[in-house]
């Protein structure tokens, strides 16, 4: 007895020990994955050792799995896997062949990465690549340059229908010769297939293309060829030893946090998730639709619940964790990602947040109360927007701008993290980049500077002694000019 006894707390303090081996118990994965995510042996939620794994993913939800413990089995519980407030998602696997390096030390213990030290890594070269471009005819030559160079590197090449009656495939001969790889994009089948994304114009290229991946998304290139160019930093001249290096894998990666916004209408208990993007997200059309009875989206950005074309005020119930918050009075309200925290929100006189932060702003738009400001929360809490009863008209909600929907009475909005970022390579570093951007791009607290004490007293002089020479040359031009004096000049003129 004393042995089962003795064994029983070794195994009990050896479960306990690799319990407290990481600080966020959600993120934990395999322990013997080499990478995360990405081995099909262990995909089961079993490892190479037997042990069962901290949790299993399904979706935005995920089941935790408790170590077994001694004289009873594990206990499955359902819990939202978004409540980390860590690391933006344990989904370090984009798209079929990116990846990022899982760190370990001697003690096989993982280590909370440093956001500047993740790096891109491929499993096996890519071989599938997306482009995508800003539509007109700005972005037509570069466009094709850049299809015509990715096709000599034989790789395959999947572009948008209306981007490929661009190419002029039937005159160019240098893509008459590979058009058995210059494939048109099937939305439903091909997206799973994508290595990488290369993204040719602005911000409301790379939202476009967050847009079109509802799940994993593969890293994104982007190149700024646009109006803004805020998220896009890479500059198309130096193209040639841009590829070569993401293709190699030695470039530093971005995880661009997404929220996940699922309308909920009255009376239905049903969720659709939209495993495809609307038409709209292309078109900026308008969806009116009252029968849905649920739908989900990601926002690279930020998620708008406000009046629209309404005269009234907006009233609004929030939420955060089921919990009564406050009611929104005012225009609207904003609840962003880090990302957008520098579009709408920051217009809207949110704080900047880097995007490393794991966070969401809550931003009201014009609020009829003085004290209610723009708050940051953290980023694994559910948040719930309901159109108040006392509402007098509908609300209207947009995702990134596009995919309005109208939001009546009692309808609601569930708003969480996602677990599927939009991993966006940058062209030095995470923060570099972002700080480089807030000073080229939005002048960020650029004035002209202050001298120190010395050199603002010599400038002084200067400028006194400036004119004292200016009022004695305006004196000597007086007294020798012809008109100083009016009795000789009228004589002068008689």
């Amino acid at each position: 007895m004393n042995q089962n006894l003795k064994n029983g707390t070794s195994k009990s303090s050896a479960s306990n020990q690799r319990r407290t081996q990481s600080v966020d118990g959600y993120s934990l994965p395999n322990l013997n994955n080499e990478f995360y995510g990405i081995d099909a042996k262990h995909s089961n939620g079993i490892s190479s050792s037997g042990n069962h794994e901290m949790m299993k993913e399904s979706d935005d939800d995920s089941e935790c799995v408790p170590l077994p413990r001694i004289n009873s089995r594990p206990i499955v519980k359902k819990c939202w896997r978004a409540r980390s407030v860590f690391a933006p998602s344990p989904k370090c696997n984009f798209g079929p062949k990116g990846t990022l390096k899982k760190i370990k030390n001697d003690q096989e213990l993982i280590i909370i990465q440093d956001p500047c030290t993740q790096r891109l890594h491929w499993i096996s070269s890519p071989n599938n690549i997306l482009v995508i471009r800003k539509p007109g005819q700005s972005t037509v030559v570069e466009f094709r340059i850049l299809v015509v160079k990715l096709l000599k590197r034989r790789l395959n090449v999947f572009v948008e229908t209306d981007d490929r009656t661009h190419l002029h495939i039937t005159t160019d001969s240098d893509l008459q010769e590979n058009i058995e790889r210059c494939i048109p994009l099937d939305k439903k089948n091909d997206l799973c297939k994508i290595d990488l994304v290369i993204c040719l114009g602005g911000d409301g290229t790379l939202l476009h293309a967050s847009s079109l991946f509802q799940k994993s998304c593969p890293p994104v290139l982007s190149f700024s060829m646009g109006s803004l160019g805020f998220l896009t930093p890479f500059d198309f001249k130096f193209h040639e030893n841009i590829l070569n290096e993401v293709l190699s894998g030695k470039v530093a990666v971005l995880l661009r946090t997404r929220l996940n916004c699922t309308i909920i209408k009255e009376g239905s208990d049903n969720v659709l998730t939209s495993d495809t993007p609307d038409d709209s997200v292309r078109t900026n059309e308008t969806n009116t639709s009252n029968n849905v009875g649920g739908m989900s989206h990601l926002a690279l950005n930020e998620v708008v619940i406000d009046r629209g074309p309404n005269s009234y005020l907006s009233n609004l119930d929030l939420y955060i964790n089921d919990k009564f918050i406050t009611k929104v009075q005012g225009d609207g309200l904003i609840l962003s990602t880090p990302t957008g925290s520098t579009a709408y929100g920051m217009a809207a006189g949110a704080s900047m947040v880097h995007p490393n932060v794991p966070a969401m702003v809550i931003c009201p738009i014009c609020p009829h109360s003085l004290s209610f400001r723009p708050i940051v929360v953290p980023a694994g809490i559910e948040l719930t927007v309901k159109v108040s009863q006392d509402s007098r008209l509908t609300a209207w909600l947009s995702v990134d701008g596009r995919n309005q929907h109208e939001l009546h009475q009692y309808d609601s909005v569930k708003i969480t993290t996602s677990v599927y970022p939009v991993p966006c390579i940058c062209r030095f570093d995470q923060v570099g980049d972002w700080f480089q951007s807030l000073a080229d791009i939005l002048h960020w607290n650029i004035r002209k500077p202050q001298l120190n004490l010395d050199t603002d007293q010599e400038i002084q002089r200067d400028e006194q002694m400036q004119m004292q020479d200016d009022e004695k040359i305006l004196n000597k031009t007086k007294e020798f000019s012809p008109l100083s004096n009016g009795e000789s000049s009228t004589n002068e003129l008689s």
